[in-house]
């Protein structure tokens, strides 16, 4: 054989090596939640429950997580209430008219494609930019594929936590949101 033609063979099984490693890379993707995800956020129906809103998530390697959402951290205020965070409203609703930061926590691996997570936003008064408290979100099992991923409201928990030392901060549950979204590619 020619030195060209060992050049040739030679390219073409480090390009079928790339091409098979390339697969095991996207099969092991399909494996893991790291990357960032765009979701849509809803809660069930009620008196209290805040309105769809859109939401990223990025999951980092060594199982952190950071967050931001349209709702707390788009200044939801509304300052033609005259009321800051968490006072209750015209018909008894709670107004939460607050600013948040974005969300930080820790997520684990619970099985294959299913993961829990925790994330913890600073939460201000939108009248004041007083410090108020924390919101914290914890969902129990959120399940993910290659470009998919979903939490049901049963397996998650967000609670508004009042006072400014979050171990004492005291919790005002808003219950479980259903959460469906895509992988940002």
């Amino acid at each position: 054989m020619s030195k060209r033609t060992y050049l040739l063979l030679l390219v073409a099984l480090i390009l079928l090596a790339l091409q098979a490693r390339a697969g095991d890379s996207a099969q092991r993707f399909a494996h893991t939640p790291n990357g960032a995800w765009l979701l849509q956020v809803s809660f069930p129906p009620g008196p209290e429950a805040p309105p769809p809103f859109h939401e990223t998530l990025t999951f980092h390697a060594f199982g952190t997580v950071t967050e931001s959402n349209t709702a707390l951290n788009a200044n939801s205020y509304n300052p033609a209430l005259g009321q800051g965070c968490g006072f209750t409203g015209p018909g008894g609703a709670l107004e939460f008219n607050c600013n948040g930061s974005d969300g930080t926590g820790s997520w684990r691996r619970t099985s294959r494609n299913t993961i829990a997570f925790t994330i913890i936003k600073f939460v201000y008064d939108g009248a004041t930019n007083a410090h108020v408290g924390y919101l914290r979100v914890s969902s129990s099992k959120v399940t993910f594929g290659r470009d998919g991923i979903a939490q049901s409201a049963k397996d998650s928990v967000t609670e508004f936590l009042v006072g400014k030392d979050l171990e004492s901060a005291v919790a005002i549950p808003f219950g479980g949101a259903k959460a469906r979204g895509i992988r940002v590619h």
